[in-house]
């Protein structure tokens, strides 16, 4: 690997700082909405802060499957699926590991000609008038500040999954049948229902069945299915 990358994301490691987290956590059961504020220092000014606002939406978290994990394994050969399958049977899988999917929207950008500490003042100040329990303010480099933002909400992943992990098993959605989750399960049923009425979204079941490596299990309902296309 670059060297230089390297030295980018070390250099950010040092850098970032949450000034002000969330008050909320991901939620388990919908999509979260962060608002954040994250401010850098220009390079090649003094006393000014330059303000990035925008929002990172993460989707619900999904469960993740053993056999979704063995369609990830890419660049082992051509028996890694053979090969995985070995070990996920030899060692134990935990089955309580989730997948978060996040997407960054840009708001505006704009610069102060004052520090950074000022600055931070003003903003909390005006997340506590609005009283936004998922508004934050993070600092870090300015040429490295998409960095810093991926580190801010891993951290907030981090934290909220024991939680989500909780919620998800008191519902019973970590429960098996056939070694499906009856949380994936669900989701498969409902996206069956959907093709019979939308048939577009049998596409979207055909990719889901192969992304969770169920699509042996759910083929005959799935070929009937699509039989009715027509």
């Amino acid at each position: 690997m670059d060297p230089d990358y390297d030295a980018e994301i070390e250099y950010a490691l040092s850098h970032t700082e949450v000034v002000r987290p969330p008050e909320q956590r991901l939620n388990t059961f919908g999509v979260t909405n962060v608002h954040y504020y994250l401010l850098t220092e220009p390079m090649d000014s003094v006393n000014e802060t330059r303000i990035r606002e925008g929002r990172v939406i993460a989707e619900r978290p999904r469960i993740v499957t053993p056999g979704y994990l063995l369609s990830t394994f890419e660049g082992f050969g051509d028996h890694a699926r053979k090969q995985a399958e070995t070990l996920l049977g030899r060692y134990d899988f935990d089955p309580n590991i989730l997948e978060y999917k996040y997407k960054n929207e840009m708001g505006n950008t704009w610069i102060l000609s004052e520090n950074i500490g000022r600055v931070i003042l003003k903003i909390s100040e005006r997340i506590d008038d609005e009283s936004d329990p998922l508004a934050a303010i993070l600092k870090g480099p300015d040429d490295a500040w998409r960095i810093s933002l991926m580190m801010f909400i891993m951290g907030m992943t981090r934290s909220s999954a024991p939680k989500n992990i909780a919620e998800l098993n008191s519902r019973g959605l970590f429960e098996r049948q056939h070694g499906v989750p009856r949380f994936v399960r669900d989701e498969i049923d409902d996206l069956f229902r959907a093709g019979l009425k939308d048939r577009s979204r049998i596409d979207e079941l055909g990719s889901k069945l192969q992304s969770y490596g169920l699509f042996e299990q759910y083929q005959d309902r799935f070929f009937a299915l699509l039989g009715r296309r027509g």
